[in-house]
């Protein structure tokens, strides 16, 4: 997965950077990131945002700030990583914020808080937070 500094704009595929869309949470194991003991509310919404990713693509990253994982062989020959289900991730989580900027994260972002207590933007918080109390729709 590609790095990106927090509340950088967000582009995809070549696409012009969008200055209202911006990047939250696409972490590397080659920054150094801001961690704080994530808040229970925070993370609950996250997790409720979590579960229904959009921008689905065909596999799966892993996390980069976790070992990396065992090398195996399926019982078809195929060497496949025995990663921990919570240490994938497949799909992006869009939030719009009351400033008017939407945000973008990697599902992953959820594994990134609860394990490695990464502290995402204020911001960021609040419409996680204020998308899943109001049940605002996320975009897509």
């Amino acid at each position: 997965m590609s790095y990106f500094p927090d509340l950088t704009p967000f582009t995809y595929g070549g696409a012009e950077p969008d200055p209202a869309t911006l990047n939250v949470g696409w972490l590397s194991s080659d920054y150094t990131i801001p961690v704080a003991v994530p808040d229970e509310l925070f993370l609950s919404a996250l997790r409720k945002m979590a579960a229904e990713p959009v921008n689905l693509c065909r596999g799966s990253h892993l996390c980069d700030l976790c070992p990396r994982p065992v090398m195996t062989l399926s019982s078809g020959g195929i060497p496949m990583l025995e990663a921990a289900p919570e240490t994938r991730g497949n799909g992006e989580i869009w939030v719009k914020g009351y400033d008017g900027f939407t945000y973008v994260a990697p599902v992953l972002v959820l594994h990134y808080v609860s394990k490695h207590h990464y502290a995402p933007p204020q911001a960021f918080v609040d419409a996680i937070i204020a998308a899943v109390e109001q049940e605002l729709p996320s975009v897509d």
